[in-house]
């Protein structure tokens, strides 16, 4: 194996190894120099494989722990972070397999704290909770798991997000009012059939 070029990479102290032509792993310029490693030398299997399965897995784990320090992260945020920082899919594969075995991500659990806290901050309809949580990479399967064991009372959130926009209009509704009122509820993520039980319930 043939170091055939090496790249510092942008907005960072690492640098890009690349070994018969191919990106292979990056490293901190001291670690460069401990391995010996030079452009246009050799490489030893062994000294691969120790870069690979040591020192950049461990930096590999430790940017991904860091990263998920200051809140939940979804699987596919932690490979994006990851695929960032230049790290090899393998590498990726392997840290992810350690943070989803001892349960640092849970897309699971992600999602029921972030149903949890939407409907406590601002309620969402499902809809909207779906795309927001397709949007972080979570499948629909897990989504509808997690709705199902989160109970939300879609109806009676729509029926009060109805009441405070109600109480700001005078009393009588139109068919414009009305379809101000339905674009409202549609935008926070509830389905026709709620807004027309809503709708009905209120008499508009």
């Amino acid at each position: 194996m043939i170091v055939t070029d090496i790249k510092p990479q942008k907005k960072s102290d690492r640098f890009s190894v690349f070994i018969d032509g191919e990106y292979s792993f990056s490293l901190i310029k001291e670690d460069l120099l401990f391995f010996k490693i030079k452009k246009d030398e050799e490489i030893s299997k062994k000294t691969y494989d120790y870069i690979i399965d040591t020192v950049v897995y461990i930096k590999a784990q430790d940017a991904a722990l860091k990263f998920l320090s200051h809140k939940m992260r979804t699987e596919k945020e932690i490979r994006r972070k990851l695929k960032e920082k230049e790290y090899s899919e393998n590498v990726i594969e392997k840290v992810v397999e350690f943070l989803i075995k001892y349960n640092y991500i849970n897309d699971f659990e992600y999602c029921l704290a972030y149903i949890r806290q939407s409907q406590k901050l601002k309620p969402l309809g499902s809809i909207a909770i779906k795309q927001k949580l397709r949007f972080y990479g979570v499948d629909d399967g897990t989504i509808e798991k997690a709705l199902s064991e989160s109970d939300i009372d879609e109806t009676g959130q729509a029926s009060q997000l109805l009441d405070k926009k109600m109480s700001i209009m005078d009393n009588s509704i139109d068919a414009a009012k009305k379809r101000k009122l339905q674009d409202f509820l549609l935008r926070r993520g509830y389905s026709y059939d709620i807004i027309r039980t809503v709708f009905k319930n209120k008499g508009i």
